[in-house]
């Protein structure tokens, strides 16, 4: 599978590009709101952190794209393609696997780890506003896997399995994916799917179908998060 250009020296690029990018972004739009749109700002917080949710991704995925070499680099380097249906196919069903196995690892370590809970819930309690959903459930469902994917299974499992055995790779990656969402009763279920996420990338050469997977798993979430608010069953 393609791997060139996936190197250390790119993949610290891409981190430390990312969060000068991010502190000017965030920095003009709270600047403009200060100026501009104080009151508004200060009236929907929640629209304000989407805003800023929202530009922490685009600026995650504009660093990337800098550091491994424009959109020509995303796809040849990180494997954003389309590759077959039947890959595709193969990658739903890790992703159905993955999340059978991570569901109840999850549930079978939850007096250790406490108790699961969705951050999808958390994230779409703070407000119902046109605004914020508009600009929150894209973000969720395909802003973020999109840089998630680009980034652990294309940038750093990309650059591990180069350096150490395959399965170290996997499961450094993975651990890495999760410990970094810092949601510890998810771990299991995360750790999980970084793994899934990793092997289809292995086996099929596409963070495409790998971000497929995690598309399909935050849209199920902000689903099931929307459903759980609105008939109050969220506690």
């Amino acid at each position: 599978m393609e791997s060139n250009g996936v190197t250390g020296r790119r993949l610290l690029l891409a981190v430390g590009l990312w969060l000068p990018i991010l502190a000017l972004a965030l920095g003009a739009t709270l600047g403009g709101l200060r100026l501009g749109a104080r009151q508004w700002a200060n009236g929907h917080p929640a629209d304000l952190g989407a805003i800023l949710l929202c530009e922490a991704y685009l600026a995650l995925l504009g660093a990337l794209a800098i550091a491994f070499g424009g959109p020509q680099g995303i796809r040849d380097r990180l494997g954003f393609r389309f590759t077959s249906l039947t890959d595709l196919a193969l990658a739903w069903s890790a992703w159905i696997a993955a999340l059978v196995a991570g569901l109840l690892a999850t549930l079978a370590l939850s007096p250790l780890l406490g108790q699961p809970r969705s951050n999808a819930v958390d994230v779409l309690r703070l407000s119902f506003d046109p605004l914020f959903v508009a600009l929150v459930v894209p973000t969720v469902c395909l802003l973020a896997p999109a840089a998630e994917e680009l980034l652990f299974r294309g940038a750093l499992f990309g650059w591990l399995r180069r350096r150490i055995p395959l399965a170290w790779a996997v499961l450094v990656s993975a651990a890495i994916f999760a410990g970094l969402h810092l949601l510890p009763p998810l771990l299991p279920f995360l750790f999980a799917f970084g793994v899934a996420a990793a092997l289809i990338y292995q086996r099929t050469g596409s963070t495409l179908n790998s971000f497929v997977m995690h598309a399909s798993q935050n849209t199920v979430a902000v689903a099931a998060a929307y459903v759980a608010l609105t008939h109050g069953q969220a506690a």
